[in-house]
Order: structure tokens, then sequence, then C-alpha cells
């Protein structure tokens, strides 16, 4: 998953006309397509099906074939939603030009708002495993915030394969873990100190790193 390429990803949009009453009601029944479809993704994953989502968004069916042609198109919105709302939400708190601390502050807020938000948790371990949720994009800015560490010598491991299923496949695991409630307290902490040990941040650092972006944000804690 690419939450660690979150700083990567921002969405500008920009326009000098003014929304139209109309376009205003379109965006907000968009939203709530894409939120119900948020909360039934995470309840019953890839049996998921255009009339749950219409039931819980309280819409008619046209009304959903409005916006989406498939239930794969709005899980792919759901997609979207949900990992560029988190994108946004970690470029807002820093600018740190350190790949490492960029990767242990969108780390840190992936993994906090899994514990805080389990629903959400819940919908990214879905979406890791559905056909169509872009793993290769998420992978693409994730591979790039990797070549900009190697390249200024913060990491040792640049965006090989390996390294990049290490870094994913440590994310959902311990998401895999918080929604499940097996993760006792400083777990957070410890794998994202491993993470940068890893990719070749003395330990030291990474113990410093962690308490850097944790004291920033505060500790997680579950909902």
């Amino acid at each position: 998953m690419v939450i660690f390429g979150f700083l990567s990803l921002m969405v500008i949009r920009s326009s000098d006309e003014k929304p139209s009453r109309g376009h205003k009601k379109r965006e907000r029944t968009r939203r709530q397509l894409v939120a119900a479809g948020l909360e039934v993704l995470a309840e019953k994953g890839d049996a998921l099906t255009v009339s749950d989502v219409v039931a819980a968004a309280e819409v008619s069916n046209g009304t959903f074939y409005n916006y989406f042609a498939d239930r794969d198109e709005l899980i792919d919105a759901v997609a979207e939603h949900s990992l560029l709302s988190l994108a946004a939400q970690s470029a807002m708190q820093t600018a740190e030009a350190d790949p490492a601390v960029r990767f242990a502050t969108a780390t840190s807020m992936a993994l906090g708002r899994a514990m805080s938000d389990p629903t959400w948790g819940r919908t990214i371990l879905r979406l890791s495993d559905h056909r169509r949720s872009s793993p290769g994009e998420m992978r693409r800015y994730l591979r790039e915030d990797l070549a900009t560490g190697f390249d200024q010598g913060r990491f040792v491991f640049g965006p090989d394969d390996v390294t990049l299923d290490f870094v994913t496949g440590l994310l959902l695991m311990t998401i895999r873990r918080i929604v499940r409630g097996e993760a006792g307290p400083g777990h957070v902490e410890r794998v994202l100190a491993r993470a940068l040990r890893v990719l070749g941040i003395d330990e030291a650092e990474a113990t410093s790193l962690v308490e850097h972006v944790f004291a920033d944000r505060g500790r997680p804690t579950s909902s």
C-alpha cells in the first residue's frame, strides 16, 4: 500500500467559476454514496452489492448509476477517497524535506488512523485484496519515496521489489493486527522503529524519529 507516498499525492482543484447549486448537490450525493460504500465495504468486503450501498446511502438504484457504472467503479472511488484524504492530512502536517521524517510521519498517520478508526482499517484491508484497488498506483508513490531516500543516502535500500513487499506487507499486517485488537501498547511505535531500522536508519535515530512524530501527533489510541 502506499500510505507512505501520501506526501507526494496532492490533488489540487481550482476553478474561476463558483460551483452551481446543482453541482454542489451532485458532489454531495456522490460523497454520500462513497461514504456508504466505505461503510458497507468494511462490513461485507467483496460481497458488497449495489443494493447494499443504495440502502446505506438511502438513495435509489437509478441515483447510484447516475454516478457509477458498477460496484467496482464505486470501490475505486472509495479507495481514492480513503487514500487521498489521508494524503492531504499528512501533507498538511509536514513539509519536511528529509525522506525519513516524511516516511515516519505518513506511516504513523496511517497506523494511527487504523487505531482510532477500525472501520477505515478494515476497508484498507478489503481494498488491498480487491482486483481493482490500484495496488500498482499505490506502490508507485512508495517507490518514489524510497528512491528519494536512497538517492539522498538516508536509506540503504532503494525501491526494489523486496523492499516494496516488506514495507507494504508490514503495514498491512500491522493494520490487520490493529483491527483484530491484537496491537498492544507501544506496538505501532515498535513497528515504525523497526521499519526505519530495516531501511537503514540507525537505532538511536530511529528511536528519536519515532519520539518526534508521536510527540507532534500524540500516541495512537483505539476508538
